[in-house]
């Protein structure tokens, strides 16, 4: 006789019941696990596909006075390498990297203030730190004449052509079209201005040359800002301008800074005053959000007062999420100038890795010896301007 288990009974039933529930819950699990991954992954990856982001750096007057380039002299000619060895990481880690080069370049008869002419090696140590983007619309732009701005143009194009050179122009086309970098799938357009070439004037039929930010340029600029704002996702504009050592806006930034916000512009860097100034973000009428930095400092100099050691790296985080591009971030990083005893060496320092023993050693205590200088005093100043601790 075959053996044989009876399920036709209420014992049966119940077990049966049991098992079906339990494969019921399974199928319900994987069911939900199945739409998860159709309907939730996909918009996590299509979320972080469409969110770009670029990391840019700025900082301010690249001023080479005599006792610069004298200090940076070798048997060969001229190494500027040393003033960017202890910020050059920052300056290549970032995808942008701009740096305001005050003085323009030339091949022979180097001078320093009052009418500046740089050995070209500059630009070499500029790219070789990493920057990728040099403002040259300065008030010093024509201490050397036309001449001078030619031959910067074709030796930056010549030797670095993947370098964005702003603000000074070869021809009438060239100074018409608007500069946009395309970084990690944002496309950000720059444009430069200088208050004017210290009185000097270009000649006729040369205005191209530097651009100018004064009131008669006033309705170029405007059109210039409308062309970038077409051709990008991100406006930023360099503005040479205010009033030298003065820790605030004067009258000229603030009318300035109130066109380019209502013109919507979103970021806005200014150098020339040779000391650091505040930076904020600001919102317009219209609810528009533009940030501004009103002066980053001399990156290097070797002028004689300590606040004019004193400079800023911007750092900025733009982001683009979908159809919107804007600020994520924004810090300003607190520079220091060390120079040696009697100027024999130049180079910059992070206000955080600066020591009091370098403080000691800075040339600045022998021909400024009445002014506090120590890395609390430099904190204290920072603050004191920025309104920010260092």
């Amino acid at each position: 006789m075959g053996y044989y288990r009876d399920v036709t009974g209420s014992e049966g039933i119940s077990n049966m019941k049991k098992i079906l529930e339990k494969y019921i819950l399974r199928f319900q699990a994987i069911l939900f696990l199945v739409l998860f991954a159709v309907l939730l992954i996909p918009n996590v990856r299509v979320s972080a596909a469409e969110t770009k982001t670029v990391e840019l750096v700025a900082v301010g007057d690249d001023l080479i006075h005599t006792s610069v380039y004298r200090a940076c002299k070798t048997r060969k000619g001229y190494n500027f390498d040393p003033l960017f060895k202890h910020i050059k990481k920052d300056i290549r880690a970032a995808d942008i990297s701009v740096i305001n080069q005050e003085t323009i370049l030339v091949d022979k008869n180097y001078s320093g203030y009052p009418s500046f002419g740089s050995p070209k090696a500059v630009a070499d140590a500029v790219a070789k730190a990493g920057f990728n983007v040099v403002t040259h619309a300065t008030n010093h732009t024509l201490d050397k004449g036309t001449g001078a701005i030619t031959g910067t143009l074709k030796y930056w194009n010549r030797k670095y052509p993947n370098i964005k050179v702003l603000g000074i122009h070869k021809s009438k086309s060239a100074a018409d079209k608007v500069t946009v970098i395309q970084k990690n799938g944002i496309k950000i357009a720059m444009l430069n201005y200088t208050y004017g070439p210290n009185g000097r004037r270009l000649p006729a039929g040369k205005s191209y040359m530097i651009d100018l930010l004064t009131p008669q340029n006033r309705n170029k600029i405007k059109k210039d800002i409308k062309e970038a704002k077409k051709k990008s996702d991100f406006v930023i504009v360099f503005a040479h301008w205010g009033t030298e050592y003065r820790y605030a806006p004067d009258v000229s930034q603030k009318n300035w800074t109130n066109f380019f916000l209502n013109n919507g512009v979103d970021l806005l860097i200014g150098t020339h005053p040779h000391v650091l100034e505040p930076y904020k973000m600001l919102k317009g009428n219209n609810g528009k959000k533009m940030l501004v930095y009103y002066s980053l400092g001399n990156f290097v100099s070797a002028q004689n007062r300590v606040p004019r050691l004193l400079g800023g790296m911007a750092k900025v985080t733009i982001v683009k999420d979908g159809k919107n591009t804007y600020i994520k971030k924004y810090t300003m990083e607190p520079l220091v100038t060390h120079i040696s005893r009697y100027y024999k060496s130049f180079t910059v320092y992070k206000l955080k890795d600066y020591t009091n023993a370098l403080a000691k050693a800075n040339n600045i205590r022998r021909i400024s010896p009445r002014e506090a200088f120590s890395v609390t005093s430099l904190k204290n100043l920072y603050k004191k301007i920025t309104g920010r601790k260092a």
